[in-house]
């Protein structure tokens, strides 16, 4: 079971990143696909929030390392 998000650093398809949660066992898949429509929206929001946080650390190496 994959929960994932993505985002563009740019206009392009260029700068892509990926942040996915993936169950990596029998249990933890059973536990993520339980989960209901709500639950699931609240890991896939908090995914986004996470991005939110690394995508702007990302671009700011970007833009350094382009200057």
């Amino acid at each position: 079971m994959t929960y994932q998000r993505d985002r563009f650093l740019d206009d392009s398809s260029v700068w892509h990143v990926s942040l996915e949660l993936r169950s990596r066992s029998g249990p933890m898949h059973s536990l993520m696909t339980s989960l209901t429509p709500e639950e699931r929206d609240a890991v896939t929001d908090a995914l986004a929030k996470a991005l939110d946080t690394i995508v702007p650390v990302l671009r700011q190496r970007r833009t350094e390392t382009n200057a």
